[in-house]
């Protein structure tokens, strides 16, 4: 085999190693990034991560979280929203509102066929959203916090979403717990 011939060959190598790197970074530059990667490691208040996001916002698409850092609420500071909008619209809501302690939760949920949440106080959740109303006596001022998160998952199944938003909501209260102070 002369020279030529060797060279050839592996001239032959070098250029289909460079087309087959190439279409396989094609290939990788066609998936779906998901939304969530595009957010900041700690959002909503602190309270979520973009793992635990993930499935609320899907694969394509800009975002954009209007959110204060967090949720130290009291008498003075009522109330607090979280929304990730995507593509403009919103894709994840989450807020929490301070009252006096003995003021009652009106939830129009009877439509909704919600469930109880396990380890929830008042908890609630239904196939696109969650809701808890959870008493704080053991601060200076007794207080109660009503927290509500909701968002679309897009193909999943009724008992995967509410499966997904009980664990959301279980994460949300005991975040709100500690932010407020509830209970110490």
């Amino acid at each position: 085999m002369s020279a030529a011939v060797a060279h050839g060959g592996t001239r032959h190598a070098a250029v289909v190693l460079s087309v087959a790197a190439a279409l396989l970074l094609a290939g990788c530059a066609d998936e779906p990034v998901p939304i969530a990667s595009k957010l900041p490691e700690s959002t909503c208040f602190g309270a979520f991560t973009r793992t635990d996001l993930a499935p609320l916002l899907g694969n394509v698409g800009e975002v954009k979280v209007d959110s204060p850092a967090d949720l130290a609420l009291n008498s003075q500071r009522r109330g607090a929203t979280c929304n990730i909008y995507v593509d403009g619209k919103s894709g994840m809501l989450a807020w929490a509102k301070w009252q006096p302690l003995g003021q009652e939760f009106v939830w129009p949920l009877d439509d909704l066929n919600a469930e109880p949440i396990p380890d929830v106080e008042n908890g609630k959740v239904w196939d696109t959203g969650a809701a808890a109303g959870i008493s704080c006596q053991g601060s200076e001022e007794p207080f109660q916090l009503e927290l509500w998160l909701s968002g679309s998952i897009s193909g999943a199944k009724a008992a995967e979403k509410r499966a997904l938003l009980t664990g959301l909501m279980q994460k949300y209260a005991d975040h709100a717990k500690q932010q407020t102070g509830c209970g110490t």
